[in-house]
């Protein structure tokens, strides 16, 4: 009889994130609006949005072709940030702005930045912007937050684990 199993797919260490979204927002409570407006205002910028599309013709997690002409299927492709420890530092843009790539949605931060005028007066610093977000296909982008879930999980029990010791030993 032979036994097949499901292998998971191997997804890059890199591509998941070392500190939490909801853990960065603490960090920048005094610049809320500036890390608001990367964390989530700058994927609906036309500008940035094309440019984190065409960082890859194929997905970082399966190495499959996004909706190009040698993808085998048509998906959803999300973008996805690796880390959010970052501040926007341009202005934001009118909302009848044609550089708006989609309106926010109800609960969303609905200001949008500049990023054309970022990229063409701060290149290195919209760059850095850009190297933090990596087009993947939406279901293998459930799979590295399940990952992310995983690893933070491992890691609290593992320092539960060592701060029962610890205090046990001052018993």
């Amino acid at each position: 009889m032979k036994k097949t199993s499901k292998r998971k797919k191997h997804i890059p260490f890199f591509l998941i994130p070392k500190i939490r979204k909801r853990h960065v927002r603490p960090i920048f409570k005094d610049y809320e609006t500036q890390w608001k407006l990367f964390a989530e205002g700058a994927l609906r910028n036309r500008v940035f949005h094309e440019d984190v599309i065409r960082r890859s013709k194929t997905c970082l997690v399966c190495n499959r072709h996004f909706n190009h002409e040698h993808a085998a299927v048509s998906s959803k492709i999300d973008k996805h940030h690796h880390c959010y420890v970052r501040l926007c530092i341009g202005s934001t843009l009118p909302e009848d702005s044609d550089d708006i790539y989609r309106l926010a949605q109800k609960g969303e931060f609905s200001p949008v930045p500049d990023c054309r005028q970022c990229k063409a007066d701060n290149p290195a610093y919209y760059a850095g912007c850009i190297k933090k977000i990596f087009p993947v296909h939406h279901h293998c982008h459930a799979q590295i937050h399940e990952r992310e879930k995983f690893w933070f999980n491992t890691l609290r029990k593992k320092l539960l684990s060592e701060f029962r010791s610890v205090v046990s030993l001052q018993s």
